[in-house]
């Protein structure tokens, strides 16, 4: 069972996330997600096993890249609430001038204290080449 609140907040929580991501603001990253949290990926079918805060604490010390809002797209497919737990499906694309970058991102959140954090993150990326 949840409130509708839990959505919203849950929703905030994961545009903190997605704008720290784009912005490189570890200050939000480090809000939205569990300190402990796990980053699981593949890309091109090659694993990368991370630990979030560290990666994206050092990632975040290089400047973003500048992408018009053309060029980055994202949106939630899915938000999945069941009493403290919650799923969110993530789906973004960048586009650069040669290829497609695309993106899906499975956070899982709980709600502990009262507040919504991002325990585990999977993902999958590929590169999509653009014929031009």
């Amino acid at each position: 069972m949840y409130v509708d609140t839990d959505i919203s907040e849950i929703v905030r929580v994961v545009n903190l996330y997605l704008e720290g991501l784009y912005e490189r603001k570890f200050d939000l990253l480090e809000e939205a997600f569990w300190n402990e949290a796990k980053n699981i990926g593949v890309t091109n079918e090659s694993k990368f096993w991370l630990k979030s805060m560290g990666f994206w604490k050092e990632k975040c010390k290089t400047p973003p890249i500048q992408y018009s809002k053309d060029e980055r797209v994202f949106s939630l497919e899915n938000v999945d609430v069941w009493h403290n737990s919650a799923v969110v499906k993530v789906k973004m694309i960048i586009k650069h001038p040669e290829r497609l970058y695309e993106c899906t991102d499975y956070l899982s959140l709980l709600k502990s204290d009262g507040q919504w954090k991002i325990y585990c993150k999977l993902w999958s990326a590929r590169d999509i080449p653009l014929n031009n």
